[in-house]
C-alpha cells in the first residue's frame, strides 16, 4: 500500500493522532515521503480544479510555443507545465497553505520557524510522449566538497486535483534512500541518476484527488506521460527551514492580514504588500 488513510476522527478534528504523526515523520526520514489519501474534501478539490483550468487553459494557449520549447528539458516531449499561482482564493485557502496535517509535520522536521517559499502547480498535459529524466528537486548545497548526508532543508507538498491513475501521468518516485545520499550526490558532477534508476525500485504515485503527498526535495522522481485527454494537475508548495530569504510570493496586505497566525508566520518573509502577481511559468 502506497498511501495512509487518515481516521474519521483525524479528518473531523483536523489533527493527526500522535501515532500517525510519528509514523509520518519516520516514513519521510527513511523512505523520503509520506502520502495521506483523500485528506481534502472532494468539493473543495473540484472547486480548485475548475478554477485552475480556467487559469491554465488560456495561459497555455497564449504561451504554448514558449512553454513547449524543445530546448526546455523540463517540458521537452513530456508536456509538463509548471505554473506559478496568483496568491488569491481559492488557491491560498488555509486548508492548502497551512493545512494542519502538513504543518504538524513540517514544524517537527524543519523547525517551528519554517517558511512557505514556493506557491505553484505542476500539470501533466495530455499528449506527452516521453517521461522526464529522473531527477531530484534540489542541488548540492556544497557542490562536490561535502561527502556526507545533510539534514532535510525543504519539504515539497503536492495536492492532486484529480484522481491520479496509471493513465494520466503519475509521478514516479524512487523511495527508500535516494534522499539519504551525501550532499555531493546532488552536484552537477554526480553519477547519472537516470542510469542508476534503470536498475532500482520505483513507485508510481497513484492517489485519489485531494490527497497530500509530502516529500523530501532530494527524493529521485520523474513525471510520466499523460495518456488521457484531461489535465493532471498538482498544487505544489515548498516549505523550507528558516534562513536568509528573498521573497518571491506577492501577497496584498489585506490578504495577509486576513490569514491565520500560522499562515502569516509561514509567509512572513514573502513580498507582503505587493499586488497579486499574474500567473507565470
Amino acid at each position: 500500500m502506497v498511501g495512509m488513510k487518515l481516521s474519521a476522527e483525524e479528518l473531523k478534528n483536523g489533527k493527526l493522532s500522535a501515532e500517525t504523526l510519528e509514523l509520518a515523520i519516520q516514513l519521510i526520514k527513511v523512505n523520503g515521503y509520506v502520502l495521506f489519501e483523500e485528506a481534502l474534501p472532494r468539493a473543495q478539490v473540484e472547486n480548485l480544479y475548475d478554477s485552475y483550468v480556467d487559469l491554465l487553459d488560456p495561459y497555455f494557449e497564449k504561451n504554448r510555443e514558449v512553454i513547449l520549447n524543445p530546448g526546455n528539458g523540463f517540458n521537452d516531449g513530456t508536456n509538463h507545465v509548471r505554473l506559478y499561482l496568483p496568491f488569491e482564493k481559492p488557491y491560498c485557502d488555509e486548508a492548502v497553505i497551512a493545512n494542519p496535517f502538513v504543518t504538524e509535520i513540517v514544524d517537527q522536521l524543519l523547525g517551528e520557524d519554517c517558511l512557505l517559499t514556493y506557491f505553484a502547480t505542476n500539470t501533466s498535459m495530455p499528449g506527452g510522449k516521453v517521461p522526464q529524466p529522473v531527477h531530484s528537486d534540489t542541488s548540492s548545497r556544497y557542490g562536490d566538497r561535502h561527502p556526507a548526508n545533510l539534514p532535510i532543508a525543504n519539504l515539497i507538498v503536492n495536492y492532486p486535483l484529480v484522481d491520479v491513475t496509471e493513465n494520466n501521468g503519475p509521478m514516479e518516485i524512487w523511495p527508500g534512500g535516494t534522499h539519504l545520499h551525501p550532499d555531493n550526490w546532488y552536484a552537477k558532477n554526480a553519477f547519472s541518476k537516470p542510469k542508476l534508476a534503470e536498475h532500482m525500485h520505483s513507485v508510481k504515485m497513484l492517489m485519489p484527488a485531494g490527497s497530500i503527498l509530502i516529500r523530501d526535495d532530494r527524493v529521485w522522481h520523474r513525471g510520466t506521460p499523460n495518456k488521457s485527454d484531461k489535465h493532471r494537475p498538482n498544487i505544489a508548495l515548498i516549505y523550507s527551514a528558516n534562513g536568509p530569504r528573498t521573497g518571491t510570493i506577492q501577497i496584498p496586505q489585506e490578504t495577509y492580514d486576513q490569514l491565520s497566525d500560522k499562515a502569516q508566520q509561514l509567509l512572513r518573509k514573502e513580498l507582503i504588500g505587493y499586488p497579486v502577481a499574474e500567473p507565470k511559468h
